[in-house]
């Protein structure tokens, strides 16, 4: 099964109270990393500036993906600071074109910005990390699997039951406050490791490559997912390496 994941390479500016550092990031970058830890080689697309894309490849190649960047004006920059809670998120540049298409069995469509606006998907399933649109007010596309977090929105239960309505499976993380699952009108709560960390970059995308692989690839139910995606996240927190770290994943109903 061809499992794609679609998102631009990011140069991300990363501030906390330790300091400022920066690194290549970006959700095609952290996915096909967790992809690759689960023994999935994923096709990687994206749009990059060509001596950063270069490097994009190689780095990608090395997580055992395959690379299909295209080169354009610039490579997409943020800010990002951690000293703040919610995050603040800057954006200081981005290419001026988009990603044409996308098309496999499996396909991943986690944007970090407007780069999906005039994308054109073929797949026999989708799931989607609504960061992106949410930044740019893109209409919300349709899908199978539904990721976004307290740092792209943040809602209370009853304006997330409502908003969730339109997918059949949604996923709401609360970083150290754990994840609200909702599925066919039920709506529950699961617990996080709560980590201490003060960078948490990709730990969204790590969280839904994995729930994507547990519940679209082998058809474990959605809240058993969430579960597995939660405790690797854990892991990649605390070791900075995709790996699960295991824990007691307590699952609450919640009324919705």
């Amino acid at each position: 099964m061809e499992v794609v994941v679609a998102g631009n390479p990011t140069v991300d500016i990363i501030h906390t109270a330790s300091g400022t550092s920066m690194r290549y990031g970006g959700s095609v970058l952290y996915i096909s990393l967790a992809l690759g830890a689960l023994g999935v080689r994923a096709k990687a697309v994206g749009v990059a500036s060509r001596e950063v894309a270069t490097q994009i490849r190689q780095i990608l190649q090395r997580m055992g993906a395959a690379p299909q960047l295209e080169e354009a004006d610039a490579t997409t920059t943020f800010e990002l600071d951690y000293r703040t809670k919610p995050r603040t998120v800057k954006l200081v540049k981005k290419p001026e074109r988009g990603i044409r298409k996308v098309e496999g069995d499996v396909v991943i469509l986690s944007p970090v910005y407007d780069e999906l606006r005039d994308t054109e998907v073929k797949a026999r399933k989708v799931a989607v990390d609504l960061q992106g649109y949410l930044r740019t007010r893109l209409p919300l596309p349709a899908a199978d699997l539904v990721h976004f977090s307290y740092d792209d929105m943040q809602l209370t239960v009853r304006e997330l039951v409502e908003f969730a309505k339109r997918w059949p499976a949604v996923v709401y993380t609360l970083g150290e406050e754990g994840a609200y699952v909702l599925q066919q009108g039920k709506i529950s709560h699961i617990n996080s490791a709560k980590i201490q960390t003060e960078d948490v970059t990709g730990s969204g995308d790590v969280f839904l490559a994995v729930l994507a692989y547990f519940h679209l690839l082998k058809g474990l139910d959605l809240i058993s997912s969430a579960c597995e995606a939660s405790k690797y996240v854990a892991g990649f927190l605390a070791r900075r390496v995709v790996t699960r770290y295991d824990f007691d994943c307590v699952i609450r109903a919640v009324p919705a």
